[in-house]
């Protein structure tokens, strides 16, 4: 079986293909579009533009869905559409326009389902799970891998960037106020500044990705290695800051479609492990999209 996971995030939009067999599924095919629905929202509504972007995206993939003679999809949205006054609307516009029902997950069920994806390859049995989107970024508390604590920040890659940074690179005052941002969020989720304590980070999510390629175009790590010193984060922030253009031209090499979110994305992982006090960060390859085909479609 064939089996096609689109998933709508507010910076990029993604199609997986798998194919399963009985519980088993192996990754095919990934396909993605750096669409930026989160441009096309003005307080807090996504325009028609931004509508019609999404739709052309969807009608893309649906081509090569059909060209692939998938058994199936489904598609699913996030901070993207979760964050805006009109998700209904948009929701039955993309129905109308291109017969794609969008399943959107709340924060919640978003943290639950990408941990559920990841879990099987997590390294510790104990520690703090993160999904950093475009949009916001899930948090989950586990021990002996179970979730003990779920909660979403409306923080993530493209809407600090957004908000924050004027140019490509954050200056050091720009820096300061997306650190405190992050910070202000975790700890309205914190109650008693205690709980989100751990050893061990592990952190999915484009952002994430992209970081571990820089460090190995930079030769900080090997190939291999999906596990570092959470330290390497800081030096990492303070490197970057020493030469724009140089960082600029890092960026271009490794991820060029994530040259203006990059740095954003490495200062809320950096935040939450110096937050949390992790000791190791381990790099995640599974997560929503994985999780979403285990529950929703293999009933797992």
């Amino acid at each position: 079986m064939l089996y096609g996971i689109i998933d709508i995030g507010s910076n990029t939009i993604r199609m997986n293909i798998y194919k399963i067999e009985g519980h088993n599924f192996n990754l095919l095919l990934s396909k993605k579009e750096a669409v930026g629905l989160v441009q096309y929202v003005k307080k807090s509504v996504m325009s028609q533009e931004g509508v019609d972007r999404l739709a052309e995206c969807l009608d893309q993939f649906r081509e090569m869905i059909d060209i692939l003679h998938l058994d199936g999809y489904s598609a699913f949205a996030t901070a993207s559409l979760r964050n805006i006054n009109n998700s209904q609307d948009v929701i039955d516009a993309i129905d109308q326009k291109c017969h794609v029902h969008i399943d959107l997950l709340s924060g919640a069920q978003e943290g639950r389902i990408s941990f559920h994806g990841a879990i099987y390859g997590l390294s510790h049995q104990n520690g703090i799970y993160v999904d950093t989107g475009g949009g916001s970024s899930e948090v989950i508390l586990y021990d002996k891998r179970q979730i003990g604590f779920v909660a979403s920040l409306p923080v993530g890659s493209l809407n600090l960037y957004n908000k924050y940074v004027k140019n490509i690179i954050p200056t050091k005052s720009e820096i300061k106020e997306i650190q405190e941002r992050i910070l202000k969020e975790l700890n309205a989720i914190d109650r008693k500044k205690s709980v989100l304590k751990a050893d061990d980070l592990s952190v999915t999510g484009g952002s994430m990705r992209a970081i571990r390629s820089l460090l190995i175009s930079m030769r900080w790590i090997e190939k291999e290695v999906y596990e570092f010193d959470a330290s390497m984060l800081r030096r990492l922030v303070k490197y970057l800051q020493e030469d724009e253009s140089k960082t600029i031209h890092l960026f271009l090499k490794v991820k060029p479609d994530r040259v203006h979110t990059m740095f954003t994305g490495l200062l809320i992982i950096d935040t939450i492990a110096q937050y949390t006090k992790a000791k190791r960060i381990q790099v995640s390859t599974n997560g929503v999209r994985e999780g979403y085909l285990m529950e929703k479609i293999l009933g797992e």
